[in-house]
């Protein structure tokens, strides 16, 4: 070899182990940074069926906020699907990746979701907010987990409350009344209970049911409600306030997999808090009747006693209804007592 060679051959070596140490120091950054490999951005579309108004601002807020934890990883966007029910499935599917679905949603594919839907089960509104603050991720989580999703957070839907063509202000307003039930068996149960004549109509088909008088009443949240052709075709609302709705903010296990730890950190951080959320909607309430009232609606508010009324028709048939829904659902409903004893 001449001198040339040599020289060729040294310059070659030095070259190869200049790339590899500069190899070994960008990886040590990165693995210092959290970075590791390059990733493609991921789609994510985030699905539920609330209408225009507060509940659908909090859940386009919640895509937003994936996208900007993503930091380049994900790109969310929000999509509308009127049947929660279908929403639902898309992302256990995985054609949609994230969704915002309420309790009575989930009880589609869980039915022991329905438990939390159960008409007055805490004994103030106050007691279930404590509850689901500290237990409410750990009761959810598991019964998702098992369904292929991964838990985020909680969003807030309300207190439903009794809506109707004419004042329905006690339980002898509704018996034998034509009354929309929905799917669920916690809608089912509360009517059974009060004796109204109940008609089984999915949500879609809810509000043409009360505009043509195919029904004269049913139970929706204030907030949501507002936000509906029911409230001009069933202007009376009654503030029973009988059943408290919250929604999980969930992600297909397959879509979440395919992020990184410090990305799917990041995005659990992002996600708002239940209780921001659920203080929006509580303060909202009072400034929507207002509006509500001045366009010709008319707001019940009816008193202690008078809820009372309500509660001692519908509440000693819990245990009974729960015990129909099984043993997945008796096991929740036994969580849930024990955490409420734990306040």
């Amino acid at each position: 070899m001449n001198r040339n060679d040599t020289l060729r051959s040294t310059g070659i070596r030095s070259l190869r182990r200049r790339t590899v140490l500069t190899g070994a120091a960008s990886a040590a950054v990165a693995g210092l940074m959290g970075a590791g490999p390059a990733r493609a951005e991921e789609a994510w579309r985030v699905t539920s069926a609330a209408q225009p108004g507060l509940l659908r601002d909090h859940h386009v807020r919640i895509t937003d906020a994936i996208t900007r934890a993503g930091a380049g990883t994900v790109k969310a966007e929000f999509q509308f699907v009127a049947n929660e029910q279908e929403a639902l499935q898309q992302v256990v599917r995985g054609r949609l990746q994230a969704g915002v679905i309420s309790v009575l949603g989930l009880a589609s594919i869980a039915p022991e979701m329905a438990v939390f839907a159960t008409p007055y089960l805490w004994a103030s509104p106050a007691e279930g907010d404590a509850v689901l603050d500290r237990h409410g991720m750990r009761l959810v989580a598991p019964i998702l987990d098992a369904k292929g999703l991964v838990m985020l957070g909680m969003t807030e839907t309300g207190f439903n409350d009794v809506v109707g063509k004419t004042p329905l202000l006690s339980p002898a307003d509704v018996k034998g009344r034509k009354i929309r039930v929905s799917p669920a068996p916690s809608s089912q149960f509360f009517w059974g209970a009060l004796g109204a004549n109940g008609v089984q109509l999915p949500l879609g088909e809810m509000f043409p049911g009360l505009e043509q008088g195919l029904v004269e009443g049913a139970d929706l949240p204030f907030v949501y409600y507002v936000t509906t052709p029911a409230a001009k075709s069933a202007p009376h609302v009654t503030l029973t306030r009988h059943t408290h709705l919250f929604n999980a903010v969930f992600v297909n296990k397959a879509a979440w997999g395919k992020l990184g730890a410090a990305q799917q950190q990041a995005i659990r951080a992002a996600i708002p808090t239940y209780a921001t959320l659920r203080a929006e909607v509580r303060a909202s309430e009072g400034p929507l009747m207002q509006k509500f009232e001045s366009e010709g609606g008319k707001v019940h508010r009816i008193s202690d006693a008078q809820r009372k009324a309500w509660f001692d028709v519908v509440a000693p048939g819990q245990a009974a209804y729960v015990e129909k829904m099984g043993p997945a659902a008796q096991a929740l409903y036994r969580d849930i007592q024990a955490a409420r004893r734990s306040l």
